[in-house]
This record gives C-alpha cells, sequence and structure tokens, in this order.
C-alpha cells in the first residue's frame, strides 16, 4: 500500500425500498393484528343477555298475545302452535310501541283477521300483532329467542325469552 494511492473497494449495491417493503408490511399487519386483539380485550362490547321467564305455556292456549311491560315484550300465540316475542322498543325514534288491541288496521296482516296493531306514537310505525310493518316503517319489530324448558322440578314446561340489553 503505497501512501496516497487509493485502494479500490468493492462497490455495494444501492439499498432499494422493495427490499425492505416486505419485511415492513409484515411488521404492519402483526402490530394490527396484536393491536386488534388488545383492543378487543380491554374494550369488550356493551350487550347483556338475559333471560326471562314469562311463565307457564299453558297460559297461551287461550290467550292470544300476553303482555310483559317491564320489559317491553309481548309474546303472540301463533295458529300453529307456536310463540313469537316482539320487542316494542323502537330503536330509531328511541319509543317503545303500544299495543292497540281495537285497531282495525292490523286486520289485513293479523292471524284469523283479528283487530289490533303495535303502534309508535314518535315516529307512527304501525305494526301487526306478528310484528309485520304495516305503516311508517320499513323493519318489522325485533323478535326475541322463545323457548320452551321444563321447570326446575321437570313438572311444567315454561316460556323463557331471551332478552338483549334489556332496559335500553
Amino acid at each position: 500500500m503505497t501512501p496516497g494511492v487509493a485502494t479500490p473497494q468493492a462497490e455495494r449495491p444501492k439499498q432499494t425500498l422493495g427490499k425492505w417493503a416486505g419485511p415492513f408490511a409484515l411488521l404492519m399487519v402483526t402490530l394490527a393484528g396484536v393491536g386488534a386483539v388488545l383492543w378487543g380485550y380491554f374494550n369488550p362490547p356493551d350487550i347483556r343477555v338475559v333471560q326471562f321467564d314469562a311463565g307457564p305455556v299453558s297460559q297461551w292456549r287461550s290467550q292470544r298475545i300476553v303482555g310483559f311491560p317491564e320489559q317491553q315484550i309481548y309474546i303472540v300465540a301463533i295458529e300453529d302452535g307456536r310463540l313469537r316475542a316482539l320487542d316494542t322498543r323502537i330503536e330509531a325514534t328511541r319509543c317503545v310501541a303500544q299495543w292497540l288491541p281495537d285497531d282495525a288496521r292490523g286486520v289485513a296482516k293479523n292471524p284469523d283477521g283479528l283487530p289490533g296493531v303495535f303502534e309508535d306514537s314518535c315516529g307512527g310505525g304501525v305494526w301487526s300483532m306478528l310484528g309485520d310493518a304495516i305503516s311508517g316503517s320499513d323493519k318489522p319489530l325485533r323478535t326475541p329467542l322463545v323457548d320452551a324448558r321444563p321447570d326446575t322440578q321437570g313438572q311444567e314446561l315454561r316460556v323463557w325469552v331471551e332478552l338483549v340489553n334489556p332496559g335500553r
């Protein structure tokens, strides 16, 4: 090596963005996935599900519709023997639909041509006794799950309704 004479060095290849794009994308996807898991763990959704005992199945043999104002639901006996629960809370208006048993607007949609409708006094929506929209809304009433199970002694079938976020 003589002083003052530069020795040739091997040229390094230029670093390209493409070389780092793959590992960077993998890191970002991993961080997003871990962040989503942590967000879901520390911020659970505010959903409460409550089982409501609506009484013995036998009470619906003679009655077409039974109301439970505290739970804001009605249970309707359908002619084929099934039961349907109707949640009368109207999400769009934040009001509760009222049962009007003698209202003739429901005759065309109700079973056996019976009168009666649910009416939302805040928004003007009208629904049949089965929860089908008649006017003022294009959405039917929500229908919570209804299940018949024996009581704790196994003697009598009772109707249970699954309420989602009751009291809201």
